[in-house]
């Protein structure tokens, strides 16, 4: 089904998917306001990178995935189930939301190692900045 590749390392910073040369999202991997609230520790490669390709990953997981799928069905999603948790059960959306998880593991990805959340945040707007990421998206909910 996925690529088979060397695991990425334990730690956190940056990563890049690329495909066919193309860069298309940065993303990060750190500290997390919601694992700093109940005591953990920083999120790290690994186990993010899984979180993107994983078949049974949900939205707030495979977010890359995730906005894979919804922009690829574009108007058609205006049809389907309004929240995040209806619509990726329903079927059409489910069917290509696990496709873009299956495109997302096959995708280059290329990891900078960053110890510092501050810097991991400037670079990954720097970085989606000068790498032209089309798959960034800086609006907030």
């Amino acid at each position: 089904m996925g690529l088979t590749r060397t695991p990425p390392p334990r730690t956190h910073g940056l990563y890049l998917f690329t495909e066919d040369g193309d860069h298309l999202h940065v993303g990060r991997c750190g500290l997390t306001e919601r694992a700093k609230s109940v005591g953990k520790g920083h999120s790290n490669f690994r186990t993010r990178l899984a979180g993107h390709s994983r078949p049974s990953s949900g939205h707030n997981q495979a977010t890359f995935a995730w906005r894979l799928a919804f922009e690829r069905l574009g108007a058609a999603v205006e049809a389907m189930p309004r929240t995040r948790v209806e619509l990726q059960i329903h079927p059409p959306f489910r069917v290509d939301f696990l496709c873009q998880k299956e495109r997302v593991t096959a995708m280059e990805c290329c990891v900078v190692e960053i110890t510092d959340d501050f810097e991991t945040y400037l670079f990954e707007a720097y970085a989606a900045r000068q790498l032209g990421t089309p798959h960034n998206v800086w609006a907030t909910s």
